[in-house]
């Protein structure tokens, strides 16, 4: 194979597997595996834990996710007036146990009861078992905003395009909503700690939904993936199996046509990057295939969906992690559809169970493991939607509700402030439609689950710019509580620095 064609076969494929194009467009590392060159750690213990982040792009009605059920507060009826031809039937509504909301930040918990829509059964029960909670009224911040007034009178600093679908998917991945140019948030968890990481030709971040915002950082991005896992397809379904076979000429000529590509040398650095990037995919691609080979049977049975099948590539990723070298991943998959601005209620009953089915055999699969109280997965989306209703479907808002789930999330609990269904008088609703003020910000969660993780207090201002706003670290305080932090290593020498405010 001529170098021509060997460009032409490999080179989109490659690019996906590396991330060569983000390291192009910029020329910083190359091989951006070594983590982040001032603030790399890599010594992390002995245990291993991963995050999981499921973007369900589109802005997920979450409304309707998680409904008030009960008759404190008058909470099922304001619910039910409110959102009219869109509420849920109260009968078919799945109760939750224990489901006064926390409060927060000053802004008391609405509702003493709550439940879900009748497709979430399976995260129903992971509720009830303390094994998953729901995240009340969270979104983008870039500092606390109390109410209606300091939203309306320019007092406080507020996100880029709130009801932006290019603004808000961008700013739930860079917990920067100032600004439309940032890092990720996973991107610079791996600057920090993909050093960890005993085998640094594959990243630390790997991704199931292609290149994202989320995993890119200074110097890491993500290694990205097919759900179509075997040694012969992972990363390079572009290219023929039987170019990556593994013995005789076929190996030989392989092995030649890289080693001569790379050593030749291009008249120009974009070039010399190309060609590096190349054999680096072709190594990491030996390496993640030979750790496939690994992957244990499953007696947990993933749906057959898009979300199911990647949530069950995540799990035989993890399975093989000892044959990765790895001690910490971060994966991102996606699942889109959720813009819906009419059908609401029959593309929630259509998509909902594709998410309740791959998150609760996800779970189920790292218990298999194993390694549930390491793995936390969590949601994210653009934003909620408009609690009234558009005459067919709802429309964009912003603060929503949020799923964490995980062996090590302290469940069986809803997080933060649910806002009053109530639109009269309501301090945190500023339209007419029902676009409530979050009351959580995304800085708050990522910060916990980055504590939990293994990134210093002294680091979470270059992980979270913002958190400063809204988060100073003290021994045994966390930003929101749902996670337990038992077994979490944080040194007492770890001084937070001086995070940007406003």
């Amino acid at each position: 194979m001529n170098r021509r064609a060997f460009l032409k076969q490999t080179g989109c494929a490659a690019m996906g597997a590396t991330t060569l194009l983000s390291t192009l467009t910029s020329l910083g590392s190359v091989n951006g595996a070594i983590g982040h060159k001032r603030f790399s750690k890599t010594d992390l213990g002995e245990d291993y834990k991963a995050l999981v982040c499921v973007l369900l792009a589109g802005g997920l009605d979450s409304y309707n996710l998680l409904i008030p059920n009960g008759t404190v507060d008058n909470g099922y009826n304001d619910y039910a007036t409110t959102r009219a031809d869109l509420a849920i039937p109260q009968s078919s509504i799945l109760p939750l146990n224990n489901t006064s909301s926390t409060g927060f930040r000053g802004i008391s918990g609405n509702y003493g009861s709550f439940g879900v829509h009748p497709a979430m059964g399976g995260l129903k029960d992971l509720y009830n078992n303390g094994k998953l909670a729901f995240m009340a009224n969270v979104g983008t911040l870039v500092q606390p905003v109390m109410n209606a007034t300091e939203f309306s009178s320019g007092q406080k600093k507020l996100p880029e395009g709130i009801y932006s679908h290019s603004d808000q998917i961008m700013q739930w991945q860079t917990s920067v909503p100032q600004s439309r140019k940032a890092l990720g948030v996973g991107g610079r968890i791996a600057d920090l700690l993909n050093g960890s990481n005993a085998n640094n030709q594959i990243s630390m971040n790997i991704s199931l939904g292609g290149k994202n915002v989320f995993q890119t950082g200074e110097s890491i991005s993500e290694y990205s993936i097919s759900n179509n896992l075997s040694a012969n397809t992972v990363g390079l379904d572009l290219v023929p199996s039987s170019w990556w076979g593994n013995s005789g000429m076929i190996s030989d000529l392989r092995n030649s046509a890289i080693d001569s590509l790379i050593s030749d040398t291009y008249a120009n650095l974009l070039q010399q990057t190309y060609a590096t990037g190349s054999k680096n995919a072709a190594s990491s691609f030996d390496v993640f295939r030979n750790a496939l080979k690994k992957i244990p049977n499953f007696a947990t049975q993933f749906p057959n969906s898009s979300l199911g099948n990647d949530l069950a590539a995540v799990a035989k990723v993890i399975s093989v992690r000892n044959s990765l070298g790895a001690k910490r991943q971060i994966f991102f998959v996606t699942l889109g559809g959720w813009d819906m601005h009419d059908n609401l209620i029959t593309g929630l009953n259509q998509r909902l169970p594709m998410v309740n089915s791959a998150l609760k055999a996800f779970y189920d699969a790292t218990v298999e493991l194993g390694i549930a109280e390491n793995v936390t997965t969590f949601t994210i989306s653009d934003f909620a939607r408009t609690i009234t209703s558009n005459g067919m479907g709802s429309d964009h808002a912003w603060g929503g509700n949020s799923i964490v789930m995980g062996g090590s999330v302290n469940g069986g609990k809803i997080y933060g402030a649910y806002p009053s269904m109530n639109l009269n008088n309501n301090s945190l609703n500023v339209s007419f439609r029902g676009n409530f003020i979050p009351s959580v910000s995304t800085d708050e969660l990522y910060a916990e689950m980055a504590l939990w993780y293994g990134v210093s207090p002294s680091d979470l201002c270059y992980v979270l710019p913002n958190i400063g706003n809204f988060y100073a670290y003290a021994q045994g305080n966390y930003p929101i509580g749902f996670m337990n932090m038992s077994g979490t290593a944080i040194s007492t020498e770890d001084k937070p620095q001086s995070c940007l405010t406003y």
